[in-house]
């Protein structure tokens, strides 16, 4: 099942997405909901980010193919994003004023689907509502360069720095699934599959969950596979994950 979070007609809703249409649903997927005969085609909607997380967390370095020379890390390494640098599919990427190198990060993220603390590997799964896409864009320079900041609330949390949608699938194999990057229509080493994650999802998140109580809607940006694009003003970025979609997203400078 695919949920998308919308705006149409004046209002915000959720709605069930199949063939092309949306059918509205009376609350929330983090809800007891029921699904109505309310439906529109999805060209006469606007698709807003799939969730307003309390939460965003991000996980450092979880690619095998993303390590470079670095060491693997011994524990999950996990920093957090702004909320406010969220956006929707379609929206712009802002590339800040002196920001010099900005990449593009493709990731499978994580939604909570309620209260986590504490919780086993083994029962992690069970406070997953289901996957989105996401893009940790970050600043190289903010981030890495010869004057980088002590820490990276700029370079990974500036405005606009966190793509996500389209969809909210709740089919997704968290342990069989491929993102691929491409950028203007190009295909990017950024490209990964399951397998190569130092660090799976299980395990993330009980990780997470013994020091930070998981809500619902928070959200995990799971890593970044591979090796990284520059992003100029004119690109466009696009991250598929087959069984939810493509997020797709322009580049302007500020």
């Amino acid at each position: 099942m695919q949920f998308a979070r919308y705006y149409a007609h004046g209002e915000v809703a959720y709605g069930v997405v199949e063939d092309g249409k949306v059918k509205q649903i009376t609350t929330t997927p983090f809800e007891g909901y029921e699904v109505t005969d309310h439906t529109h085609t999805l060209d006469e909607v606007k698709l807003l980010p799939p969730v307003q997380p309390g939460k965003v967390i991000a996980i450092a370095l979880n690619y095998s193919t993303h390590l470079g020379e670095r060491p693997a890390p011994k524990r999950v390494e996990g920093f957090y994003k702004p909320h406010n640098c969220i956006i929707a599919d379609g929206e712009d990427i802002v590339l800040p004023d002196g920001a010099g190198r900005v990449d593009e990060e493709g990731e499978l993220v994580a939604i909570i689907s309620r209260t986590c603390s504490k919780v086993s590997k083994e029962e992690a799964l069970d406070y997953v509502l289901g996957y989105t896409i996401g893009n940790d864009v970050s600043a190289r320079d903010w981030q890495n360069g010869p004057e980088k900041d002590m820490q990276w609330w700029r370079a990974k949390g500036a405005d606009t720095f966190g793509p996500l949608g389209p969809y909210i699938s709740t089919d997704i194999n968290p342990f069989d699934f491929t993102i691929q990057v491409s950028v203007n229509g190009e295909k990017t080493h950024n490209h990964a599959h399951a397998e190569d994650l130092i660090f799976d999802i299980p395990t993330v998140i009980s990780e997470i969950s013994r020091y930070v109580t998981l809500d619902p809607g928070d959200i995990i940006y799971t890593g970044t596979p591979g090796q990284t694009s520059q992003l100029n003003p004119g690109d466009v970025v696009e991250v598929e994950i087959p069984g939810i979609g493509v997020l797709r997203n322009p580049v302007v400078s500020e």
